[in-house]
């Protein structure tokens, strides 16, 4: 691949890490700052009834997950890793997604869930990071 290319695509991969780690990134300071809203998502959405000290546990041990995936640290598991929890969130709403026009931002999780499965298979050429493949 030529060099210009390469380097295109790599401030490309790196825009899609660094945007959706901006999500994630907020959705685990939800669960420590706001861990009764979390509490209830969880019970919500995925049947899973979490208490409040182990949804703040559960915060701490997503932000230092995210250090690593923005850092692109293990990318073939931090980054499959990524895909995979957004792949449950996104199928866990599949139910709103029968009601649109009440659910519009629900609709949002599938460009992210494309971006995950963009930056998994392209890891090999997201070269601004500090890890490993």
């Amino acid at each position: 691949m030529d060099r210009k290319l390469q380097t295109k695509l790599s401030i490309s991969l790196l825009s899609l890490r660094i945007t959706v780690f901006i999500v994630f990134l907020f959705w685990g300071l939800d669960k420590i700052v706001v861990p009764e809203h979390a509490v209830r998502v969880m019970s919500g959405f995925y049947g899973l009834n979490v208490s409040i000290n182990a949804m703040i546990v559960l915060g701490i041990a997503q932000m230092l997950f995210l250090a690593a995936f923005v850092l692109g640290m293990w990318k073939k598991v931090t980054y499959g890793a990524v895909f995979i929890l957004h792949g449950a969130s996104t199928l866990s709403s599949f139910a709103k997604y029968f009601d649109p026009f009440n659910n519009l931002l629900f609709f949002t999780a599938w460009p992210m869930l494309a971006a995950c499965l963009v930056l998994f298979l392209l890891r090999d050429y997201d070269t601004y990071t500090i890890g490993k493949k």
